[in-house]
C-alpha cells in the first residue's frame, strides 16, 4: 500500500508541475499575442534604416522598454486608419529642432504641444511626417518598434 501511495503522490506532483508550467507558458503566449505584433514598412520614408517590405516587431506595451524618447521609432495611426512608422525627434514641451522647421512648425510656435510628439521619417525628402501633418497626439501612438528587420519574401 505504501508503494502505491508514493507512486500516486509522485504522479500527482508531476501533474501539478505540468499544469503550472502550461499555465505560465499560456499566460506568456497570451501576453505576447495581445501586446506585440509584426508591422510591415510601406514606402521609402524610413530609408536607409528600414526599407519597403521590412518586417518590424512593435509592442503596444512599450512601457516594458521605457517611455517614448527622442530617437525611438514609433507606429502611429492616422485618422483614416493608415499606419505611419516614424522617428521621434521632439517630445511634449520641447522646441522642434531647427532642421525640421516648416510653416506648420512656425504656426505651432516652434514647440511641441503637451501630450504630443514630433516625428519625422529618416528619409526627409520622401517622408510625410510632423513637418506636414503637425505634432502627433500620444493617443495616436500604437506602439514602439522594439526589433525586427528584413524584407518579406
Amino acid at each position: 500500500m505504501q508503494v502505491i501511495d508514493t507512486l500516486d503522490r509522485r504522479r500527482n506532483a508531476r501533474m501539478v508541475r505540468s499544469f503550472v508550467l502550461l499555465t505560465v507558458f499560456g499566460m506568456l503566449a497570451l501576453f505576447f499575442a495581445l501586446n506585440f505584433r509584426i508591422v510591415v514598412v510601406n514606402g521609402p520614408s524610413m530609408e536607409p534604416t528600414y526599407k519597403h517590405g521590412d518586417r518590424l516587431l512593435m509592442t503596444s506595451a512599450y512601457w516594458l522598454f521605457g517611455a517614448i524618447q527622442k530617437g525611438d521609432v514609433v507606429v502611429i495611426v492616422r485618422p483614416n486608419g493608415a499606419l505611419l512608422i516614424k522617428r521621434v525627434v521632439a517630445l511634449a514641451g520641447e522646441p522642434v529642432p531647427p532642421k525640421y522647421w516648416s510653416p506648420l512648425v512656425q504656426m505651432m510656435g516652434g514647440r511641441v504641444p503637451e501630450r504630443h510628439i514630433f516625428v519625422v521619417g529618416d528619409n526627409l525628402e520622401r517622408s510625410e511626417d510632423s513637418r506636414q501633418i503637425g505634432a502627433i497626439p500620444l493617443s495616436h501612438v500604437q506602439g514602439k518598434i522594439v526589433g525586427g528587420h528584413g524584407e518579406l519574401p
